[in-house]
Order: structure tokens, then sequence, then C-alpha cells
């Protein structure tokens, strides 16, 4: 049975998300706190809790305190949070700490759908074949270490955009990386950026760490050990041309959910990051993938299948939950090939990415990686074939480039 601890300083919340929730009792073991203090007792006292769901004002321990000991003393617990009025600071600071960030007050069915589609999500990446996969490769690569330190500070009381800056300004090539990043096309900024605390300060503090993820993930020991048929430079240049139109096509589809346009952006940036983890770990093998498929014309996803027993996108999805990214973005990463195959079927950051995928891989200047198929039964289900022409023409529209703040 699945294990949920609720935490929310006001009893009245707490008797009415036992209410909202009581239809699942049989299938879920929820327990209702009022302190992160009494919370973290509890947790401590008994089994491992599957999800903690908790209120980010409270008195005594703020919500981003308790999850961030949560993620440090229980880090495979799902972590939400649940905020009514989330100023800017609060949520920098559990950006780095959260699987899923929710508005008070929350509707039953929407909390519902996001519980059980975090498990369903955990379930597809806890699955023995993908796991097994990951060991045969040499075990998960660690989290990279200036990504880590970004996120360290960003959760301190006096962090700021100087700091973070400076952070990054010691690796010179780090710095040397990002700006590249930021100036390229796909940005669309009206300005040269020529440093990091200016790229800081018109990008925002969660972009520019999800900008340095990518370009630590970019960057392997020696790039003379890859395939000789992988052109990593060429798969950097598809990654941000996807995260580009992805943005522009949640901003098309849902132009109010200024989260979703985020998520689509960085789930864009990091949707292969799959193909360099098996680009360093299994690079013979990875280049005959690379080969065959273009030899014989099948998406890279199906000759993976066959050679490693799962794809690219499927190991990068699990790397990133086991690095805590928001689940959003997981499940961008987990189902981008397939989208049909995700549990829940709705428009959301893994629509945008897949049809920006698809878009840049038509393109005629693009290398082409994957030659996937869009995936029709996903946009039926949706309804939303006939917004692919409308999508199109706003990610080939030059006068549309929006600038990413």
């Amino acid at each position: 049975m699945k294990r949920i601890i609720f935490v929310d300083d006001d009893i009245n919340v707490g008797q009415a998300m036992k209410r909202m929730l009581r239809p699942m009792r049989r299938e879920w073991d929820m327990t209702f706190c009022t302190s992160g203090e009494e919370a973290l007792q509890i947790m401590a006292d008994t089994e491992p809790f599957d999800i903690i769901i908790s209120d980010m004002h409270m008195p005594s321990m703020h919500g981003a305190d308790l999850l961030a000991r949560v993620q440090e003393k229980y880090p495979q617990t799902i972590r939400f949070a649940l905020s009514g009025s989330p100023g800017a600071e609060s949520m920098i600071k559990t950006a780095s700490i959260v699987h899923q960030f929710l508005l008070k007050p929350c509707e039953p069915h929407h909390l519902l759908g996001l519980i059980t589609r975090a498990f369903s999500l955990r379930e597809q990446l806890n699955d023995r074949r993908l796991q097994d996969v990951l060991l045969d490769l040499g075990g998960v690569p660690s989290i990279p270490s200036l990504y880590q330190a970004i996120i360290q500070e960003m959760q301190s009381p006096d962090c700021s955009v100087k700091k973070i800056a400076d952070l990054i300004e010691q690796d010179v090539g780090m710095t040397t990386k990002v700006l590249q990043i930021v100036n390229s096309a796909s940005f669309g900024l009206a300005q040269r950026v020529t440093n990091v605390l200016q790229a800081t300060t018109l990008l925002g503090l969660e972009n520019i760490r999800n900008l340095v993820l990518m370009a630590e993930v970019f960057r392997p020991a020696d790039e003379d050990s890859l395939p000789k048929n992988f052109n990593i430079e060429a798969l950097m240049h598809h990654s941000l041309k996807v995260a580009s139109f992805a943005k522009k096509i949640a901003q098309c589809q849902v132009p109010d959910d200024k989260h979703m346009s985020e998520d689509a952006f960085t789930s864009g940036l990091l949707h292969d990051i799959g193909q360099i983890i098996l680009a360093t770990k299994k690079t013979e093998k990875f280049g005959e993938a690379l080969s065959i498929a273009q030899k014989e014309r099948r998406p890279l996803i199906e000759v993976e299948k066959d050679l490693f027993g799962a794809t690219h996108a499927e190991i990068g999805g699990f790397l990133l939950e086991l690095w805590g990214l928001p689940d959003p973005i997981v499940e961008s990463i987990t189902f981008h090939t397939y989208p049909s195959s995700c549990p829940e079927q709705s428009f959301s950051s893994l629509t945008a990415v897949h049809v920006a995928n698809y878009f840049c891989e038509d393109s005629e200047d693009e290398e082409n990686y994957e030659a996937n198929r869009i995936d029709t039964d996903h946009l039926d289900i949706l309804e939303l074939t006939d917004q692919m022409e409308s999508w199109y023409d706003a990610c080939h529209n030059d006068d549309e480039l929006e600038r990413y703040r």
C-alpha cells in the first residue's frame, strides 16, 4: 500500500484533505500532521513514506526547510509543496527540492491526478529491466558538481543572482559554454550577453541553473572517446532548437501558464541526455546503434531497444528522476518519443517537446538523430491534431522569437 503524509498547520485544511481523499483509503495509507517537527518524528518512527505533501508557510518550520530535510534523509520520497501565495523567493528556494509545486486551494481531482501520475511515473522508471540496463552501463552518473553547488546556493536564505554568477565564473570552461548557449539563435535575445551576471539577470536563477546542467552534460571528459558518428555539438544545437520550439508551442496552447512553458523549455534542453549517457558509457555499441538507425532508416529508439533493452529517453528520464528534477520534466524526457505511452493523457510540456522534436527533425538543416514519427494517437486523444499547423507557423516565425526570462 502506498504511504502518503500530509503536513499543514491549519487543522481545517488537513480535515478537508482527508475528506477529499477518503475514496482512496483502501489504496493509500494516509497520515495527517500539523508541523514539520511532527512529520519528521513520524517519518523517523515508521516505514518510509512514498509521498510527502507539505504546506510552505508554517509557523515553526518552513515547508521548504522540511522538504529539504526530507530530501536529505529520505531521497526516494516524492516531495509536493502547497502554497497559497508563492513569492519569487519561495519559488526559487523550492525549485530545487520539490517534484511538484501546487497552488492552494487545490482541486480534489487535480491533486488526485498528480499523486496517481507520480506513482505511475515511478513504476515506469523503477522497471527492473531499466535498472538492469543502468547497472550494465556501469552505474548511474553522479549529479554534476556545479549544478549541485547552484542548487545548494539557491536553498540558502541569502541567495542572490550575483552569488550564482560568481559560482559559474569560477569555471572558465563553463562560463564560455553558458555564454555560447545564451547567445545562440534559439534564445532570440535582442542584445549580446557578455558576462554570466548579465545572463543570470536576464534569464533568472531557475533558467540559468538548468542551462548549467545542460552545459555540464554536454561536455564529456574526452570528446575523442565518443563514437565517431556522434556529433555532440550538433546534438546540443538540436536540443536548443527543440527547447525553443517547445516553449513556443506551450505558449501558443496555454499562454497563461508560465510554468508549463518553462518546463517545456527545460525539457527540450535535456530531452536527449540519455544519448550522451550511452555515448560515454557504451561508446562502441551506441555508435553501432547510430549506424544501424541511419543505414536502415529506423527510429533510433527501436535500435536501442534491440541493442540495450531500453531507449535513451527512458535512461535519461531515470537519471533525471534520481537527480531530483521536477516530475513534469522527468515525464517529458521519459516519454518524449511516444507520449501516448504516458499514463496521463493531457496537454503538457511532454506534448510540446514531442511535437518540437518532430518539427526539428523535419527541418532540412538538422542532422537526423532519431527519425521519430509524430505520435498521432497522442494528438488524436487530445484532439489537437488540427493545432499542428499553427504550432509549426509559430515555431518558424522569426518575428515571434521570445526572450527567455
